[in-house]
């Protein structure tokens, strides 16, 4: 069976995949393609065409030759269902005293977008269409298929985990009515034992810490998480607020917190210090006042986290955790959920929207099977891949000079000996926000100084941390994790003997987001990281998304010309090195 999943057309990181039989062969974000970050031109979200495109020239499948089309979004109807007082009131926003209009209106907005989605979409009466090269994918009505998006967040992450059982939360801002979905895995199906929708959302709760920061939201929450990590939880200035349901899971009072952040922004003096933190230079702290925001909305958020979690064991036995949806990108909760995890965890690498996109394959082949995919998620590496001709080409049409080398043996040398930042392109696209070695910058983690080195080429704020990886042998020796990280999603305490020899990837904090890699994972990094290891006895680089301001680099092309255009040492697409 042939099934080519996609996210939901009203959501950030478009995306598309394809299962066949079961098995993933190719999965893809639809902004590496198109250029645009979270496939987003000026108001209009971009469909996953070009991803979609991408996955069938992989399997080298025609439109005709797809099965179904799965989407990672509940009907409209089961929307609309959501909105009701029962949906509401468990949300705490029935029968109480200070809310006000304020349901109303939110209630009113969503069936606002609900009809636009009829309207202008029309998903409903009309075939979906793809523009899939030559050959238009019309694909018949009863064959594109819906499926709950918080269940395909869990699908996307229970399923590529391999675990016999475990516990699951899915949070994000809002997917079809919904703001989260916890329960348990048995090992044959989803046990859901409570859910939130957007009126307590955690997702829109960090989106509120992040705008009254004046970072844009959904893009820069990642800002919010590293500013934190500089303030103290100052509750005076923050309250906690949250809604406890009958089963003692709690969640934050999205609206409250958004009148509780306005009087705050509205004052002059805070005006002022948020003035101050934006124009500040490099290696100027921001106002107290303002880290103690950014850490205050951590702690409420990781507080309450952590809270459900616990309370969610009282509901199994299970010790395994998984985690799904945008708001569990948030490295440094996840580093203390793992904390007390008594077994294993797992996050999936694109646990935001573009997870659905997989989640909805996976439930559609479990309905025409009757069978749960046999996989297991070992790496990321899913997208994009030229051969080595494509690349030759690439390189002679832009005019390069280059060479061949040994990767591994190349990347050492350059880092330790020429302390370079190195463009490194290689093999299939990584799927997800975090670069994961294969498109990449590299430097040497030893020399402090070049952490600020990286951040000006990325045109990054100073005080943003950047990540380190490692062989996975290493991680516990290096930090205090308990868990293999193959997808940079947790943070961890570096150790005390380690912080002063790897200062390029530690933050203020003494924490690392570290990414592990085996030999089976990724062999040219694990055995160049051995060369640089033999030479340094340091057995780290620094890592870093290959891009500067737009999305990760897809092509040789795109990688090309963002080493042209930027102040990186050199570039190593597949075997072939060329310097500047």
């Amino acid at each position: 069976m042939v099934i080519l999943g996609i996210t939901p057309l009203l959501s950030y990181n478009q995306s598309a995949c394809l299962l066949i039989d079961g098995n993933l062969v190719a999965w893809s974000e639809e902004e590496r393609h198109n250029r645009f970050k979270f496939s987003k031109s000026g108001d209009d979200i971009l469909p996953p065409k070009n991803a979609a495109t991408n996955c069938l020239n992989t399997a080298k499948l025609k439109p005709r030759d797809i099965d179904i089309v799965s989407v990672g979004f509940s009907r409209l109807e089961e929307i609309s269902r959501r909105h009701s007082p029962y949906y509401a009131k468990k949300s705490g926003y029935i029968d109480t005293d200070w809310c006000g209009e304020y349901p109303k209106d939110i209630l009113d907005s969503e069936y606002g977008t609900i009809n636009w989605v009829m309207n202008e979409w029309s998903f409903e009466t009309n075939p979906l269409t793809l523009d899939v090269g030559d050959n238009p994918l019309k694909m018949p009505a009863e064959k594109i298929e819906w499926y709950d998006h918080h269940r395909s967040h869990v699908a996307s992450s229970v399923i590529p985990s391999g675990f016999p059982d475990c516990n699951y939360m899915s949070y994000d801002g809002d997917g079809g009515g919904i703001a989260s979905l916890l329960g348990y895995w048995d090992g044959h199906q989803m046990n859901n034992v409570t859910f939130s929708n957007a009126l307590t959302s955690f997702g829109l709760f960090y989106e509120q810490i992040t705008n009254a920061l004046a970072f844009d939201t959904h893009g820069c929450e990642g800002k919010t998480m590293g500013l934190a990590c500089y303030g103290k939880a100052d509750y005076n200035l923050l309250p906690m607020k949250y809604r406890e349901d009958d089963l003692g899971f709690r969640t934050p009072f999205t609206n409250e917190y958004q009148l509780l952040l306005n009087k705050i922004i509205a004052e002059d003096d805070y005006q002022k210090e948020l003035r101050k933190f934006h124009e500040a230079g490099e290696g100027k702290l921001p106002p107290q006042t303002i880290l103690n925001l950014a850490a205050t909305g951590q702690d409420i958020f990781e507080k309450l986290i952590i809270h459900n979690y616990k309370n969610l064991l009282k509901y199994n036995d299970s010790k395994n955790l998984c985690l799904s949806g945008g708001s569990m990108l948030n490295c440094t909760t996840n580093g203390k959920l793992e904390k007390i995890v008594e077994g294993d965890i797992f996050i999936q690498p694109a646990a935001h929207d573009s997870g659905v996109a997989l989640g909805s394959a996976i439930l559609a082949h479990k309905k025409h099977t009757n069978d749960w995919p046999p996989m297991s998620m070992n790496n990321a590496y899913h997208g994009s891949f030229f051969s080595n001709t494509e690349i030759v080409d690439s390189l002679k049409k832009h005019g390069m000079i280059y060479e061949e080398v040994d990767p591994a043996e190349a990347i050492a040398h350059l880092l330790y000996e020429w302390n370079c930042v190195l463009g490194y392109f290689n093999g299939k696209a990584e799927v997800g926000p975090r670069a994961l070695c294969h498109r990449s910058l590299l430097a040497d983690p030893t020399k402090k100084e070049n952490l600020q080195r990286v951040n000006r080429i990325k045109k990054r704020e100073w005080w943003r941390p950047l990540a380190p990886v490692m062989p996975e042998e290493y991680l516990f020796e290096i930090t205090n994790a308990k868990h293999k990280s193959p997808f940079m999603l947790m943070a961890s305490e570096v150790k005390e003997e380690w912080r002063e020899k790897i200062p390029a990837v530690v933050h203020v904090d003494n924490s690392c987001r570290p990414q592990t890699v085996n030999r089976s994972q990724n062999k040219v990094i694990y055995d160049a990281l051995q060369h640089f290891r033999r030479k340094t006895e340091i057995p780290v680089f620094m890592n870093t998304s290959f891009n500067v301001n737009e999305p990760l680099v897809n092509s040789p092309d795109d990688a090309i010309k963002t080493f042209l255009e930027n102040d990186i040492d050199g570039l190593l697409i597949s075997k072939y090195l060329i310097m500047k």
